[in-house]
């Protein structure tokens, strides 16, 4: 079926539920309410299931048609369940325990039209949990961050009404079907097959929601949800071998569709693959499954449910267009073979079956983490956050390949690691902090401790912090080369960096080793592993004409140099045991003695760095770091090249840039820490997607 014919019928069959609302203007959809007939099928025109598709799919009509009032009417309608499900059958006062101030906290009625009997109104928890998720899609299209606070406070209101034995031993530990409208009693005490896995899913949305709309360090949002969480996992881990792909269309397809949300997860995986096939027998196949059945014999909304789900986790082409033969089927036969009270689940989940919106990630297809945009000294990243990523990967530096996109751990980015300090301050991922403040109006300092976990080192960072309440501030008056303008100060001091990937400073014992290239020759080289490993070479061995011309732009436009200094840079790292084949670790070093001008009379040493095969234009700061500390330790090839190097002088080292300072306290040949002064500023905050 082709975009726009679903089009036409994904809005026909929204208007046959709510109404002629195609040509409302802004102004007539702040003041539409959902209408009791035909509504969605329930008490008072109200069900929650029906509604919470509803929400969803005027997002998705916001979306396709590029009009806010579609957005309105999302709103218009959420508001409208609140005012009928959420009060009592009657109307006259809210359900128990909710009040104007949190109108959800006394859950949501279904929606049922009888009020006693085998299926009488009450609470469902998979129904409640569905109404979770579109106050959630409707926070973030629009960006109003109440009603994803809406869906947590309903969450965690039901929760010890539908979780049993919470506090009990891990036994005890389980979950019923349905309660009463006012939740003080079990109305079916049978645990239903995805109701653990479904509250999984829809409050870890809920809980990245608010950090990501509120911030990761408001105390409002900061793990919000995280004790019932860890309660779905443990009956997640109770009942995993139970959670297996359902013969039922609606349970098969809302399985798929949960699993979409972490298909990486292991769970995930092994339950959609499993839905997967089920669908292929269940549903599609035309001579055995549902659609060998006559029309009069079959439930429509219970097979859009497995169109839905298969078209969110993805299926291959011959899936696919057997999802397009049962929606096609359906749309002949839905307004015929459906009871009238059935009609209107049937048509908004036949609509999410044509345009399924709201229940991909957003953008369609793609995935999404909140990320901070920065610069950190002379370097630009990204900075995410552990708990946001796939949980097999490790929360490290991380450095990209320029020229394949490889994604290499083994090395870090020093410069990088300026930011850290203040970007953990601000959004509370501390332990503890140190803070000293200015007993005169102005800003303080903070001390952060951290470890890095590439090499198992701990760097602390000194930053102003100003306000209230304090964040760091970056207004100062302190340069560095490379960068334009100026900022404050961060001081990092580096705890016995030595050894940080091999063990030792000097990882073969030798200030100077001789290594032995593949055409035969030789060259002499100082290997240092002090924070990052470091191949450090002289550039007059290097066979030049003229190795003091030497600048990032002569070695690029050098292909037979580049070759040859990635030569002695893998033999170096085969001598100090490192893997050869990775780039990043160890970086070769071209030095030579600073240049002779009144200028440099200050500097100490002269170097031309590479990174990942590229010349770097200033120095990789863990590098420099590295070189000064190495013009301090006796013997080595920066030692002997560095000049006016008295035992307390800084090392002032001269790269393409500019220039960088380092001080290094060396005792008896151990490194007791170094220090270095950066810069660095946030430059946007927001989502990357992948």
């Amino acid at each position: 079926m082709g975009a726009n014919r679903s089009m036409i019928h994904f809005t026909e069959a929204m208007k046959v539920v709510y109404g002629n609302v195609d040509h409302l203007s802004e102004e007539a959809a702040r003041r539409w309410t959902a209408p009791d007939k035909p509504g969605a099928g329930g008490h008072h025109g109200r069900y929650l299931w029906t509604d919470a598709f509803g929400v969803v799919n005027f997002i998705t009509l916001s979306k396709e048609t590029s009009s806010p009032v579609y957005l309105t009417l999302a709103k218009q309608l959420a508001h409208t369940v609140h005012n009928i499900l959420g009060r009592t059958r009657d109307g006259t006062a809210r359900l128990p325990r909710a009040t104007d101030a949190e109108p959800l906290n006394g859950g949501l009625r279904i929606g049922k039209v009888a009020d006693h009997g085998p299926d009488c109104d009450g609470q469902y928890h998979h129904y409640l949990t569905l109404w979770m998720f579109a106050l959630n899609r409707l926070a973030l299209a629009t960006g109003e961050k109440e009603y994803n606070q809406l869906a947590v406070q309903l969450a965690k209101a039901i929760h010890p009404h539908f979780v049993i034995g919470r506090d009990e031993d891990e036994a005890a530990l389980h979950m019923v079907w349905k309660v009463s409208t006012d939740m003080d009693s079990v109305l079916v005490s049978s645990e239903g097959h995805l109701d653990a896995a479904t509250g999984w899913v829809v409050y870890r949305l809920l809980q990245r929601t608010a950090e990501h709309l509120d911030g990761p360090s408001s105390s409002s949002s900061s793990g919000v949800l995280s004790s019932e969480i860890a309660d779905y996992e443990r009956l997640m881990g109770r009942s995993g071998g139970k959670l297996h792909a359902s013969r039922d269309p609606l349970d098969l397809g809302m399985g798929l569709w949960m699993c979409h949300f972490f298909r990486d997860e292991e769970w995930a995986m092994t339950l959609g693959s499993q839905s997967l096939e089920m669908a292929r027998m269940v549903v599609l196949d035309r001579e055995k499954g549902l659609m060998a059945r006559d029309a009069s014999r079959r439930l429509a909304f219970r097979e859009f449910g497995t169109c839905l789900g298969l078209q969110c986790y993805g299926a291959d082409d011959e899936i696919k267009r057997e999802v397009e033969a049962v929606v096609n089927f359906w749309h002949h036969y839905i307004e015929e073979s459906t009871d009238e009270d059935l009609r209107p689940i049937s048509l908004v989940m036949y609509a999410a079956a044509l345009i399924p919106g709201g229940e991909f990630p957003d953008p369609v297809g793609q995935r999404r983490l909140p990320a901070i945009f920065a610069r950190g000294g002379t370097s630009n990243g990204l900075v995410l956050w552990k708990k946001d990523l796939p949980r097999e990967s490790e929360c490290s530096f991380v450095q990209v390949g320029v020229k394949d996109g490889r994604l290499d751990m083994a090395g870090n980015c020093g410069n990088m690691l300026s930011i850290v300090g203040p970007i953990a301050f601000d959004h509370g991922f501390y332990e503890q902090r140190n803070i000293r403040t200015n007993p005169k109006p102005g800003p303080g300092t903070a001390v952060v401790r951290l470890r890095n976990t590439n090499t198992s080192k701990v760097v602390y960072a000194k930053f102003l912090v100003a306000g209230d309440p304090l964040r760091y501030s970056p207004q100062g008056h302190f340069e560095i080369d490379g960068v334009h303008g100026k900022q404050s100060r961060i001081d990092l001091t580096f705890i016995e960096p030595g050894g940080a990937k091999t063990g030792r400073t000097l990882p073969t014992g030798n200030p100077v080793d001789t290594l032995n290239l593949p055409d035969g020759s030789t060259i002499e080289a100082s290997l240092v592993d002090v924070s990052n490993p470091g191949v450090f070479v002289r550039a007059s061995d290097l066979g030049l004409q003229n190795p003091a011309s030497l600048d990032p732009a002569a070695v690029g436009a050098d292909a037979a140099l580049r070759a040859r200094l990635e030569e002695i840079r893998q033999a170096g790292a085969s001598m100090m045991g490192l893997d050869p084949k990775i780039e990043s670790v160890p970086k070769i070093v071209l030095v030579s003695p600073p240049a002779a001008s009144p200028q440099s009379s200050r500097l100490s040493i002269k170097c031309l760095a590479l990174s990942m095969g590229q010349a770097h234009k200033a120095v990789p700061l863990t590098l420099g770091l590295c070189l000064g500390t190495a013009a301090r330790l006796p013997g080595t090839i920066p030692n002997q090249l560095a000049v006016g190097t008295a035992e307390n002088d800084k090392i002032i080292i001269e790269h393409p840039a500019g220039k960088l300072d380092v001080n290094a306290k060396v005792e008896d040949g151990v490194v007791r820490s170094a220090n270095l002064w950066r810069t660095a500023r946030v430059l946007m905050e927001g989502d990357v997607y992948y």
